[in-house]
Formats: C-alpha cells, sequence, structure tokens
C-alpha cells in the first residue's frame, strides 16, 4: 500500500517538475522577446530618424549648391520672371558660364519665399541669410528669407558657405586704370546695357571713388552730359543718377538689352587716381546708399537652414 502511494506520487511529481521546467524556460524567452521588441521599437525609430536627417541633409545641401554655383534656368531669370530653377551665381556673358560662389545682388533681390519652397519642397520650413563680414568683427545683413523659427524646431540641419555678395551690382567698372600725372585727360568706361523693362524697377548711378588727386571729372553716356564739379580727394562715395532719358531703351521691345556708350573726362593734379563703378539699384535708393562698401562684392556668409514642417 505504502509502496503504491509512493509510486503515484513519483509519477506526478516527474510531470509536475516537467511543467515548471517548461514555464521556466519561457520566463526568460518572453523576457528576451519583450527586450528584442523594445529593441526593435527603438531601431525603428532610429532607422527612421537616420533616414529623414540623412534626407534634410541632401536636400539642404542640393539646395545650396543650386543657389550658390548655379545662375539658374533661364540664367537671365531675375529679368524674364519666370524661372524653372533659381540660382544666385553672376552668370558671365563673355564665358557663358556661371561664377561660383559670387552672388548677383540682381538675382538675390529677386529671389522670393515662393520660388525657394519650390526649390527645397513642400515638405521643409526654410530660412536663408546673406551677411557682409566686415573688419571690425560685425556684420551687415544683405538678405534675408523664410521662416527664422529653427531655433523652435526639434531637428534642423544648416548648411554654411562663405561667398563673396554686394547690396547692389556693378555692370560696368573701370577700376585701377584711371590714373594720371597731371591736366585733363580722356578716359574710356566700358558700355553698361540696360532695358525698358529693367529700367521701370532699377536705376543707374555713375559711382567715382576719387582716390587722390582729380578734382572734376564729366561723363558722356550715349552722348549726353553727367558732371561731376569739387570731387574731393579721398571721397570714395561721390555718386550721381544717369536719367532714364540718357538710356538706350525700346518700349516696344521691353525685353530688349541695349548697349550705352560711356566716355570719361577727368582733370586732376599729380598723382591721380579714382576708380568708376556703374551701378544698377532699386529705385527706392538714395545716392547716400551707393558706396563703395555697397557695390564692391565682399567676403560674406551664407546661412541655409531646413528643417521638417
Amino acid at each position: 500500500m505504502g509502496r503504491e502511494i509512493l509510486g503515484w506520487l513519483s509519477r506526478d511529481s516527474r510531470g509536475f517538475a516537467l511543467s515548471l521546467d517548461l514555464l521556466l524556460a519561457i520566463i526568460p524567452i518572453t523576457l528576451l522577446l519583450g527586450f528584442v521588441a523594445a529593441d526593435m521599437d527603438n531601431l525603428l525609430y532610429n532607422m527612421e530618424d537616420a533616414v529623414f536627417r540623412s534626407s534634410m541633409d541632401r536636400t539642404a545641401g542640393d539646395a545650396v549648391n543650386t543657389l550658390l554655383e548655379t545662375s539658374g534656368d533661364p540664367y537671365n531669370w531675375e529679368t524674364t520672371g519666370n524661372p524653372n530653377i533659381v540660382g544666385l551665381a553672376q552668370y558671365d556673358t563673355s564665358k557663358n558660364g556661371s561664377i561660383e560662389g559670387t552672388l548677383d545682388p540682381i538675382k538675390l533681390n529677386s529671389l522670393t519665399t515662393a520660388e525657394l519652397q519650390k526649390l527645397v519642397g513642400n515638405n521643409y520650413n526654410f530660412y536663408m541669410s546673406v551677411s557682409t563680414i566686415n573688419k571690425t568683427g560685425t556684420s551687415t545683413s544683405i538678405r534675408t528669407l523664410g521662416n527664422n523659427s529653427y531655433a523652435a524646431a526639434p531637428d534642423v540641419v544648416k548648411v554654411e558657405k562663405d561667398v563673396l555678395s554686394s547690396k547692389f551690382k556693378i555692370v560696368s567698372s573701370q577700376v585701377g586704370q584711371i590714373r594720371y600725372t597731371g591736366g585733363t585727360r580722356n578716359f574710356i568706361i566700358p558700355p553698361f546695357q540696360s532695358s525698358f523693362n529693367t529700367n521701370q524697377s532699377y536705376d543707374y548711378w555713375i559711382l567715382i571713388a576719387n582716390n587722390v588727386g582729380f578734382s572734376s571729372a564729366s561723363f558722356s553716356i550715349n552722348n549726353n552730359a553727367l558732371n561731376f564739379t569739387n570731387l574731393i580727394a579721398g571721397n570714395t562715395n561721390n555718386a550721381v543718377m544717369i536719367s532714364s532719358s540718357f538710356l538706350n531703351l525700346n518700349a516696344s521691345s521691353p525685353n530688349t538689352f541695349y548697349n550705352n556708350t560711356v566716355s570719361m573726362n577727368a582733370t586732376g593734379v599729380f598723382p591721380s587716381s579714382m576708380d568708376v563703378y556703374i551701378v544698377q539699384a532699386p529705385k527706392n535708393v538714395t545716392g547716400t546708399s551707393i558706396t563703395t562698401d555697397s557695390v564692391v562684392p565682399k567676403y560674406s556668409v551664407f546661412d541655409f537652414y531646413l528643417w521638417l514642417k
């Protein structure tokens, strides 16, 4: 009788032990599966974050390269007003190519938020800033565009580039060549172009940087006289606006550009030295704003921020 009971308990214990072994084996497997599931969530999140970040990096880099290395399509989109792709690099007509890293002030001022949004796509917010680097360590803003709330975004891509830029555009110049030992002499300034349409939004100025020696200068623009009197030696900011009546314009062909010839007669003593710039600037600009500091390209910082909407 005692042996039968012990035998029955022994068989039952063996089954109980087997169930307990299975249960104990399942517990770590369950914990392991839980850990794997949690890690998978983190892994998927990290993969998704990496994909989005990589996409933003690529989008921001491509946008900046397009803006700084190309003149856009068409290359003169700032005058046609209908760009397929915007670009800010100056276009050299003599070489039929873009001057990478040198910004065209007219293109920069013509760029709109909608055009830049089209370049980066509708999934992103952006902010663009161009500021000159001054010798004093300060900076002067030339143009900003977009939404400057990037500081509140959880993840932002920033691309920073060094460029050459200016507030207003030089369309012709004679630099380092106007020198004389005394008396009066004639000088030729390279011609510049104008069209009827550009004249509706922009004025053209002559800027003289009288480095030393010259006391007066008279210009002929398409045989129309424009005079500078009482030039002060060392004054590099003598600006006079060219009357639109002096320019070659054609209202019946508003988008056609015509050459404007320029010559100069200057009087100075030994030694005499000046630089001359023909400047294109928006119509609301006054003469005090047309200075060598605002028209001669300077080293500048181009900052571009991009983040998800």
